[in-house]
């Protein structure tokens, strides 16, 4: 990540953390950061989307630290007590913040919904990984059943830290934990419990996909959304959607002609329903709109 826009999501983080959403500025941001408003926008086009970049900065963060955990040798058990010891020890660092995003009515939009919901899905997989390597399988037909449970008791730990500010001793959770999936697991397994559950239809095209998330994707289905939301039928939309489509066969090339795609957005720069998700792709393709 560029130096200048980590120091502004750390200084932004900060700043929400000690002031709140609402009540910081992106002149604040800016300052505290010690670079330029101007700069700011270089890298978000707005407060709403520079919080939606936090979020999935402090995930990444989080995430490559568990994906080196999970590389290294280590037994199965002791890389998830490792692994869940990151994510207590993150709640902890950052528990101001998640306050802050708790307590404030924050809009974030659809892509970060999407954002959200790729988060979750990966953190399944993950979890479901890790029981996989501790317990073989045995326990593949009740897997969905053992990660609700295992994640039930990371959550709700996580919740009594930030909302109850309860003490937890961070070298004992992780070992505390997986005994604790492992009562589960035994007790499934003598009792030969019958599933609850199974996985959503979503979480298997996802994960057989292999699909990661990519704002632009995101972007693009919410402009086709609005797009098919106008007038159907008519010319404009019938323009709107040829242009369209000519946008999705150059962004789905390996060398994308940024002069082509900058000439494609000069189409929906002045739509209004659209006009929002003509700059974000521009800023996400770094590139200047046409005038």
């Amino acid at each position: 990540m560029n130096e200048k826009k980590r120091k502004l999501i750390e200084a932004g983080m900060r700043l929400f953390s000690a002031k709140g959403y609402h009540h910081t500025s992106i002149q604040e941001i800016a300052s505290s950061a010690g670079v330029s408003k101007g700069s700011f926008y270089i890298y978000f086009e707005s407060k709403e989307q520079f919080i939606t970049t936090a979020i999935h900065h402090f995930y990444n963060q989080m995430t490559d630290k568990m994906k080196k955990i999970s590389k290294a040798k280590l037994d199965p058990k002791e890389s998830l007590e490792k692994q869940i010891t990151t994510i207590i020890e993150y709640i902890y660092t950052y528990k101001d913040f998640i306050i802050m995003h708790l307590r404030e009515n924050i809009s974030v939009g659809e892509q970060t919904d999407k954002m959200m919901e790729h988060m979750q899905i990966s953190s399944f997989q993950s979890m479901r990984e890790n029981i996989n390597r501790i317990y073989g399988e045995e326990v593949n037909e009740m897997i969905v059943d053992v990660v609700i449970q295992m994640e039930g008791l990371i959550n709700t730990y996580s919740k009594w830290i930030v909302i109850d500010d309860i003490h937890v001793d961070r070298e004992k959770i992780g070992a505390f934990l997986v005994r604790r999936l492992d009562n589960i697991v035994t007790g499934m397994l003598q009792d030969k419990e019958v599933p609850l559950t199974f996985l959503p239809e979503k979480y298997n095209r996802i994960l057989s996909s292999g699909e990661e998330f990519d704002p632009v994707v995101a972007i693009m289905k919410t402009m086709k959304e609005k797009i098919l939301s106008m007038e159907p039928g008519t010319e404009k939309v019938k323009k709107l959607l040829d242009a369209f489509q000519l946008l999705e066969i150059e962004l789905a090339k390996k060398e994308r002609q940024p002069i082509m795609i900058q000439g494609l957005l000069a189409h929906f720069r002045e739509i209004p329903e659209v006009q929002q998700e003509c700059e974000q792709l521009a800023k996400e393709m770094k590139i200047e709109l046409l005038k």
